[in-house]
Parts: structure tokens; sequence; C-alpha cells
């Protein structure tokens, strides 16, 4: 195996959640399912999110300014999956889902554990991906919900 495959491989290892990360521009929404997402500072309230440089989401980012991050629940796996899916075209509506706007007017969805509305601090390019910087300007979360869970390649849940 090469060092690529065993990294991935031991990084499957590492449960993650699953978020969609959106953005909004000239009119047109977009959305794109990342596991690489992590809170960075409190004070300022910061998160990062790693996009691959070859999606367009990254250009999108350094145009809108800003982005969200919709941290799914366990029954929104189908959602997941369906942004997810690469060659998809930002649309007028975020309909493709069950989608809602946040105080700002970034699409997010609807039936999240949370979500979080975001201003871009910095873009940072390493590798293959662009590390996202969002300073937090709005942070809603539903306590009744549980989140997704992707852990050695497929959805789980946790349980009380």
């Amino acid at each position: 195996m090469t060092i690529q495959e065993n990294f991935k491989s031991a990084l499957a290892s590492w449960a993650s959640g699953v978020t969609i990360v959106s953005t909004k521009l000239d009119g047109k929404m977009y959305g794109l399912t990342a596991s690489s997402f992590s809170s960075l500072s409190l004070d300022p309230p910061l998160v990062l999110v790693c996009l691959a440089n070859t999606n367009r989401m990254p250009a999108m980012l350094q145009q809108s300014g800003r982005f969200a991050v919709s941290i799914l629940a366990r029954d929104q796996e189908a959602i997941s999956n369906y942004f997810a899916k690469p060659g998809r075209e930002p649309t007028t509506e975020f309909d493709e889902t069950i989608g809602m706007r946040s105080s700002n007017d970034l699409p997010v969805l609807r039936g999240a554990a949370a979500y979080l509305a975001c201003d871009v601090h910095e873009l940072i390019i390493q590798g293959d991906h662009t590390i996202a910087i969002g300073r937090v300007i709005e942070a809603v979360s539903d306590a009744t919900k549980w989140p997704l869970i992707y852990y050695r390649r497929a959805y789980r849940s946790v349980t009380e």
C-alpha cells in the first residue's frame, strides 16, 4: 500500500461529525459535505474547515467573504450523501434539500443539530486543500438532536 492509502486508512480510525459547508455568491448558493471541521478559538470565536482545492468552494469563499457550517443530525445521512456528490452547480434556491437561511441570509440545513454563520477570517492553502477559518457571527443549536458521525468510512450515531 502507498503512504496515501495507509494515511487514509489510519485517519478512518478518527470518528468525526459531518457538516455541510455552504455559501451564497451573486444570488447563487452552494454547499458541500465536509468532515474536516473543528473549533479553533473561543476569543475570538473561530472555526476551521478544510476544503479540497479542486472544489469551487474555496474560490467562492474568497469572493463571498462568508460561509455557514451546518452540523448534521443523525437522521441527515441522505443530505450528507447528496452534498458529497461531485459536479453539482450552485443554485438560486437552496432547495435541493430542506434548507433555510441564517439571520444574515446564508443557506443552512433545516433539522441540523446546529449551525454556525461565519465571516471569512482567513483562507490558507496547504497541500491540496484550503483551510477556511471563519469568525463565528451566529451560532444556533438544537439540544434535542443527536449528531451524525462518520467512522471507518461509514455513518454512525451516538447513543446515551
